[in-house]
């Protein structure tokens, strides 16, 4: 192509000096640009392809296990369902008993003001439907706690052996690229293993 398009360029030159009376040269070194430009091209375009793939691979890695998480978290919820159905009748009949139970402590106070045993009776199963509210919404703080623990318990040595993997088990990795992608790194196994070089100022 190259050979093509430089001997069409020294045809068209003399027809180019015949009518117009000027002359265009060309030499070997513009027959070598014209490679170095066609080379230079080549390699900007692989580049760019190589780029396009890499980034298209990783995002289709990601929307699977997205697809995946999304899969399991669809499964706990169905397994939750009846317990949900069973929470939501037990918050029916809790209200209907504190609906009733209001009423009745309205039309007592109005009738006997005096009686302040069955206002504090009543007070304390308000302050006891509180707590089993509470109660539940603190329900994933052992969780919470247990992990912290786990963080405690870490230390370099635990860093140094993981950062000594060739090929890390999967939800080692996958829990590598998440603190890449939270220090602003490209979430990758090679760029994990370069940040756990120094692993105190890691594990920190």
């Amino acid at each position: 192509m190259c050979m093509i398009i430089h001997t069409s360029v020294e045809s068209i030159s003399e027809k180019f000096y015949e009518e117009l009376r000027r002359r265009v040269y060309t030499t070997p070194k513009s027959y070598l640009d014209l490679i170095k430009l066609y080379l230079n091209t080549l390699t900007q375009k692989r580049k760019e392809d190589n780029e396009n793939k890499d980034r298209l691979a990783m995002g289709v890695k990601k929307l699977a296990e997205t697809n995946k998480s999304i899969a399991e978290l669809k499964e706990t919820l169905k397994e939750l369902q009846p317990q949900l159905e069973e929470q939501d009748k037990e918050l029916e009949k809790t209200l209907a008993i504190v609906k009733v139970e209001k009423e009745n402590a309205d039309e007592e106070e109005r009738l006997v003001l005096t009686e302040k045993e069955v206002v504090e009776k009543q007070a304390a199963e308000a302050q006891e439907i509180k707590d089993d509210a509470d109660a539940d919404l603190k329900q994933a703080q052992p969780q919470m706690d247990a992990a912290k623990v786990a963080v405690s318990k870490l230390d370099p040595a635990a860093i140094t052996e993981v950062k000594s993997f060739p090929k890390p088990p999967e939800l080692v990795e996958f829990v590598m690229e998440a603190i890449m992608i939270y220090l602003g790194k490209k979430p990758t196994w090679e760029v994990a293993k370069k940040e756990m070089g120094n692993a105190g100022a890691f594990l920190k």
